[in-house]
């Protein structure tokens, strides 16, 4: 059997894994969403007819992003497309530089064909209504819908092979510890440079991918007024991914240099409340930002529900991490629940806390 397809058997059992465990809350918020749910097929393929509009230079710009959601979701489930115990299993096989390169291509196709469909169910769906005023557009959206999947897919392979890399921060460790007499120096040590250039860095930038999500929605809030409470809805759900994801990343990124420093004069829990900040930080840094945006806005808020909505900007985040849950996969199951609670009560605050 070739390493590919040993790979794409893997990438398939823990794809299907993980779509049977979410597959159910996906469907209570498609239930939620009730109507919009079905008006929302055709905003997938939206993007590339805007694209197929503009000149030649923005509309590339839009393609490109338009990939880089395909890229962003190959990225996410890395572990279950390249483990790294498969890493240190290929470096010890004698196994061809192309044979690496064929089973990223298919493991990645087989995590984006979903996203493939949908985009394609989009496009037929505009075609089938055929608004007057997208004609001359099909075949250019076509070639750009064809361009979106083949650069999603090419990114998402070099991502995986930049995942590859050795990581060379257990040296800087050492060293950065024989100063561990203060305290704020070795915290700057043990965290913001780990975050820069170390085994922490896909935790530094998610946390300010998504502190400038949250400033994006904050700034369309503002513009846009009355298109206010979609985008107080995107900042809550926005907010409460990265506090979730923010904690998986650094438990994951963070643990080796935890274990490494406990030789290290610091506190009992200092890294279970550094793992905690850090992944909260794009919440707790946004929160004061929002309450000013509400409060000296042209618009008047509702009298329980803005403040519950403004309070649950602390809270919903906070509630997702610190609430404990059983153990093993009933905790697993537990916390999702939970985290689709929170989004769902956010979201419901976000409709109802203005007025009128």
């Amino acid at each position: 059997m070739s390493p590919a397809h040993m790979r794409v058997r893997y990438s398939a059992a823990a794809l299907w894994a993980l779509a049977r465990r979410w597959g159910a809350f996906v469907a209570v918020f498609a239930a939620l969403l009730g109507n919009y749910a079905g008006q929302a097929i055709g905003w997938p393929a939206l993007p590339l007819f805007w694209a197929v509009s503009l000149t030649a230079l923005p509309g590339m710009a839009v393609v490109a992003g338009h990939a880089l959601i395909a890229t962003l979701l190959a990225w996410a489930l890395r572990e279950a497309l390249l483990p790294r115990r498969w890493m240190e299993a290929e470096r010890a096989l004698p196994l061809a530089r192309t044979a690496a390169w064929t089973a990223d291509a298919a493991v990645v196709a087989l995590t984006q064909a979903p996203l493939a469909f949908l985009y394609l169910a989009s496009w037929i769906s505009w075609r089938l209504h055929a608004p007057a005023w997208m004609r001359g557009l099909w075949l250019g959206s076509a070639l750009a819908l064809l361009a979106s999947l083949l650069l999603g897919l090419v990114l998402g392979v070099l991502l995986l092979r930049w995942r590859r890399q050795p990581r060379r921060w257990r040296g800087q460790l050492l060293t950065i510890g024989t100063a561990a007499s203060r305290q704020p120096r070795v915290w700057v040590a043990l965290l913001l440079i780990p975050l820069w250039r170390g085994p922490a860095r896909a935790l530094g930038l998610w946390l300010v991918a998504c502190f400038t999500a949250l400033l994006l929605c904050l700034q369309q809030a503002w513009l846009v007024p009355e298109h206010l409470r979609w985008w107080l809805a995107a900042y809550a759900g926005i907010a409460l991914l990265s506090a979730s994801r923010g904690m998986t990343l650094a438990r994951r990124d963070l643990q080796a240099l935890a274990d490494a420093s406990l030789p290290l004069p610091l506190p009992a829990k200092a890294w279970h409340h550094a793992q905690h900040l850090l992944a909260l930080s794009p919440a707790l840094l946004a929160w004061p930002l929002l309450v000013a945006m509400l409060m000296c806005g042209p618009w008047s808020l509702a009298p329980l529900a803005g403040p519950l909505f403004l309070a649950a900007g602390l809270l919903a985040p906070a509630l997702t991490l610190y609430l404990p849950a059983a153990a093993g996969r009933a905790g697993d199951e537990v916390r999702a629940a939970r985290w689709l609670l929170f989004l769902t009560v956010w979201i419901v605050l976000a409709t109802e806390c203005l007025k009128g």
